[in-house]
Parts: structure tokens; sequence; C-alpha cells
């Protein structure tokens, strides 16, 4: 029966994200053990640049009672511990990111499976499903979350090759140039390296940034308040926008998925600001008044014709507004609306149930 066959699918597709599950919980052990390596390593090369950077300030002191080759030696040390140092904290921070970014991601397959389970066990109580409207509604929708999975996935290894991926293979080509170097020109091999640790750096700050758009870390330790201001702070000054972010109501915590659903939104909606709107100014405004909690995004942009952009799959696809529509109507059972006139900006609205 077509009841029974969409169950089975639902089961089927759980069980695979319950695998991936597994995989990533083995995979965040692993990662975790070389986290722990990487600190001890970095404690003991600390402790070492501490002892030779002492001789080294002896070795200034009473440069009389050293031969020139011991200052060259002390010297030479002091640069080898120096450099060590350097490379295990960037090798550090990046088993570190990589333990932040499977964690985010077993938090997203916990979710999914959650959200499967919940789908599979109405099923069960509803029994077979008789109405074609019913099903092809139910299909839609499951059919509709693997596939934002893919895209997600999609979007992320994109992001990852342009990005960390290329900047670390930059990387490691400057690294072997300074390899090169430190034989033959002493002066030039440090001048290389100062823009080797610049780099590092940087492509630390980058990776960082992504491991935020990702999943922030924020949001599991502070809340939905404090991770909205640094995100619209963080994207405002990217950008050169301007967002103006007025939260009332919102003294305590939400439960999780609230908080995670509630930031994707608004993280999606200031997303076709900066790509569509052409906008200088973004109002934000999130206010939990009585029994519901009110979401309204207003930009100052160009604007668009709402009823071409509805009605045509690929522009709403592209703008993200049939996820938007599902994140507030399916996941929180709330109501969702979206105005705009070539012009006058857009402006996104939604309303939420209190939990």
């Amino acid at each position: 029966m077509a009841g029974d066959d969409l169950k089975q699918q639902i089961e089927q597709a759980r069980d695979a994200y319950k695998d991936q599950q597994e995989r990533t919980r083995r995979e965040i052990s692993e990662v975790e053990t070389l986290v722990r390596q990487s600190s001890g390593e970095v404690d003991k090369l600390g402790q070492r640049e501490l002892s030779v950077s002492s001789r080294v300030r002896d070795l200034e002191v009473n440069l009389d009672k050293y031969t020139k080759e011991e200052i060259k030696n002390f010297f030479a040390a002091a640069q080898e511990v120096q450099m060590r140092l350097q490379i295990m904290r960037a090798q550090l921070d990046q088993v570190q990111s990589r333990r932040d970014m499977l964690k985010n991601q077993l938090n997203q397959l916990n979710g999914i499976i959650e959200l499967l389970n919940d789908v599979a066990g109405a099923l069960s109580n509803t029994g077979p499903v008789t109405q074609s409207n019913g099903h092809d509604d139910t299909e839609a929708m499951i059919a509709g979350i693997i596939q934002s999975q893919e895209n997600e996935r999609l979007r992320i290894s994109l992001q990852m090759h342009d990005g960390p991926a290329q900047s670390m293979s930059n990387l490691v080509l400057r690294a072997e140039i300074c390899q090169r170097l430190i034989d033959r020109d002493l002066d030039q091999a440090r001048s290389e390296l100062t823009g080797l640790k610049t780099a590092i750096n940087t492509t630390l700050q980058d990776t960082r940034r992504f491991i935020f758009d990702l999943r922030p870390m924020t949001l599991d330790d502070l809340g939905l308040v404090p991770t909205l201001r640094r995100y619209t702070t963080q994207i405002g000054e990217k950008h050169n926008l301007e967002i103006n972010l007025m939260i009332q109501g919102l003294e305590q915590r939400l439960p999780s998925h609230y908080e995670v659903t509630i930031f994707r939104f608004v993280q999606e909606a200031l997303n076709n600001v900066v790509r569509h709107a052409n906008a200088n100014q973004v109002r934000l405004l999130l206010d939990a008044n009585g029994n519901a909690l009110q979401i309204m995004i207003e930009d100052d942009g160009g604007g668009f014709h709402i009823n071409e952009v509805l009605s045509s799959a690929n522009a709403r696809k592209n703008m993200g507004i049939a996820g938007m529509r599902q994140q507030i109507e399916v996941l929180l059972r709330g109501e969702f609306a979206i105005e705009s006139a070539i012009g006058r900006g857009t402006r996104i609205a939604a309303t939420i149930p209190m939990p």
C-alpha cells in the first residue's frame, strides 16, 4: 500500500542517517584524540620556548661570555622552537575547527533523525494513507527535507573548496618556499615566514567565520539573542550594510529547535538582502508579545514583483522563499508573509506561537 511504501522509505532514510550519525561520532572521537595530543605538544613547546627565551635573554646581557658559534646556535634553536610552536598551534586550531564542524554536523543529523522518527510515528498512528492529497503532501515534505539537506551539503562542499581548502593549498606552497630558503637565504626565509604566519591567521579567521555560518557555537552556549547580535554585526560590517536590530520580550531561552529555526530563517532573509536587494539599511525586529513571537525583516532595497517571483519555481527557489515558508509554517506551526514592490524594498514577516 502507498502508506506502507512511504513509511518504509522514511525508515530507510532514517537508517541511512543513523549510519552517518555513528560514523560522525567515531570521527569526533578520533579528532578529540588529536586535539588532546596537539594540545599536549603545544604545552611542551610553550614550556621549551620559555626556557630558550630565558637563555637568549641571558645571552644578550652577557654577550662577552659566549662565542660566536654559541650565539649562532642559541638563536637558531630559539627560531626553531618558535617555528615549531607556531606550526603546532596552527595544527591545533585546524583539528579544533574540524571537531567543531563535526559536532555541528552531528547536531544536524540528530535533528533530521528526530524529524523522520516523528513522521514515521505519525504514519503509524494514522494508519494507511487513503487520500492521494495527504500522501502527496507528506511525500513532498520528506522530499523537500532531503533535497534541502543535499543542497546544503553541495553549498558547503563548494565553499570548502573555494575557501579553506584553497587557502590550505597556498599555505603548503608557501611553507615549501620557506623550507627551500632556510639553507640559501635566512633573512629572506624569515621574511617569508612572517608572511606565512599572517596568511595562516587570515585562513584561521576565515575558517572560524565559515564554521559560525554553518552552526554558531554561541547558539548552543548563549542562545538566540547574543548569536543574532553577533551575526548582524558581522554581516553588516562585511557588506557595508546598516542593520538595526531590535529585540523585545526575549529575556529567556527558547527550546533548541526554535532557536535554530529562527536563526536560519533570519540568516536566509539577510542573505537575500545581501544577494538581491542592493539595500543600504535593514530593520530587524523580534518581539515576543504574549503567546506569539513576531519577526520582521524590512530593507530599503530595489524590491521585486512579488507575484512573478512566487509564481516562478526557479526564482522562489533561488531566493529560498519556499524554505523560509516551510521553516515557519511546517516546523514552527506559524504564519509567513512577504511583501515587496519595485523601488519600495521588501518586508518579510512571521508570527510564531510561543512554546
